[in-house]
């Protein structure tokens, strides 16, 4: 990971090695948290620089986080629900028949 400069309490820089595709643009927006005691996040302008390399220009945001919150947004959990599983949310179930054997047929 980049190493980060804070620019006073709220405000902070980073340059890094950006390997998406950027298509025609100049910038993108990012997301950062520190995994690190204060745990803080931001949403950064991510600026273009030649050769896939990029400078990171963002603002703390005024809440900190406990350290199990700040894992979970770092790794994007989300508790998942019923809604997450059915056809309008994009679910595809899996067939009635499958190729695969049952626990039954394992234990014969």
């Amino acid at each position: 990971m980049a190493k980060i400069h804070n620019i006073g309490p709220k405000h902070f820089v980073q340059f890094l090695h950006f390997p998406a595709q950027w298509e025609n643009r100049l910038w993108v927006k990012g997301w950062t948290q520190e995994i690190q005691h204060p745990y803080r996040r931001s949403e950064p302008i991510i600026l273009r620089l030649p050769f896939r390399k990029a400078f990171v220009i963002g603002k703390w945001q005024e809440a900190e986080y406990d350290e199990e919150e700040a894992l979970m947004y770092a790794v994007q959990y989300r508790e998942a629900t019923y809604d997450d599983f059915t056809e309008e949310a994009g679910w595809t179930p899996a067939p009635d028949e499958a190729d695969e054997k049952g626990r039954e047929d394992i234990d014969a």
